[in-house]
């Protein structure tokens, strides 16, 4: 189940970074140094899920970590004045990571404390 939820979590990510990729290559041609962070970006995101599956939380912020970094330098260096669908496709790729990072950090706790939410949120959803 844990495993289940995290691959769906991952997918509108894929699907944005799909996207993106395409545009890339169809769209603002980006030059060989940014496809090579690019390939950074893919190694860390790879680090990520593959440790977010196995539940090796220290392992995903290391990937987090080179992520943010290679991430970071991607969007000072390259994406300053990008197109407005790219930048419009970006927000929507860095919510879906977003919402994939924070769903796999609660399921993961989750699956620690056998499926049950803790005292303090059993409150809000009793009757």
């Amino acid at each position: 189940m844990r495993i289940a939820i995290i691959v769906a979590s991952f997918l509108p990510f894929l699907y944005y970074a799909a996207k993106d990729n395409h545009f890339h290559f169809h769209g603002r041609k980006v030059s060989f140094a940014e496809h090579v962070l690019h390939l950074a970006i893919g190694i860390a995101l790879l680090i990520v899920f593959s440790h977010a599956l196995y539940d090796r939380p220290s392992i995903m912020l290391a990937g987090l970590l080179l992520l943010l970094t290679a991430g970071a330098l991607d969007e000072y260096v390259w994406h300053r004045n990008i197109p407005g669908a790219e930048s419009d496709l970006h927000a929507k790729e860095h919510l879906a990571l977003m919402t994939f990072v924070v769903m796999t950090l609660v399921v993961n706790w989750l699956d620690r404390h056998h499926w049950t939410l803790p005292p303090e949120l059993q409150v809000l959803f009793s009757s």
